[in-house]
């Protein structure tokens, strides 16, 4: 295989020259109209993407303002002069029933079956007497109780306030 010079000459000529130039013009015409609709395309996702991300933030916006803020449940021990002065208006509204206190329980007894409806009623009385004050009974009986008692609960108290909601 030998060099042609005259096919050297052929390829090297002005119209084939200029046919090759039109062809690669062409072609980059096509791979840059190409790469710009793709770059269009990738711009046209990333701004929908935005739009989504911030319709999101302020649906999530809305639902944060649309929260109600709920106030704080403090719970505390009674105060012991609080629980004698509620111990003496009980003793005062039920005479037939023993209420003692002693160290944030409220003992409530009766010796006599007679008194169960009394009774009854106390321990009802004293879970109302007061919304702030909450009542958890820790023992209960009803019948042959320790020390001869016919009915017999044992109550403790915490006093429950609200504080402002946090922002």
């Amino acid at each position: 295989m030998s060099l042609d010079p005259q096919i050297i000459m052929k390829s090297l000529s002005p119209k084939l020259i200029s046919k090759a130039l039109a062809s690669f013009d062409r072609a980059m015409t096509v791979v840059v109209g190409t790469c710009w609709g793709a770059a269009l395309l990738m711009m046209a996702f990333a701004v929908y993407t935005m739009s989504l991300s911030v319709s999101a933030r302020h649906a999530a916006d809305d639902a944060a303002a649309a929260e109600p803020n709920l106030p704080q449940i403090v719970h505390k021990p009674i105060e012991q002069r609080g629980e004698q002065i509620m111990v003496e208006r009980l003793q005062h509204g039920f005479p037939g029933i023993t209420f003692t206190l002693q160290a944030q329980a409220l003992t409530v007894t009766a010796v006599e079956a007679s008194k169960f409806r009394e009774w009854l009623t106390a321990l009802s009385y004293i879970d109302t007497i007061s919304p702030e004050y909450h009542w958890t009974i820790q023992q209960f009986c009803v019948g042959k109780c320790h020390n001869n008692e016919m009915m017999h609960a044992v109550l403790t108290g915490e006093k429950i306030s609200f504080e402002a909601p946090q922002p």
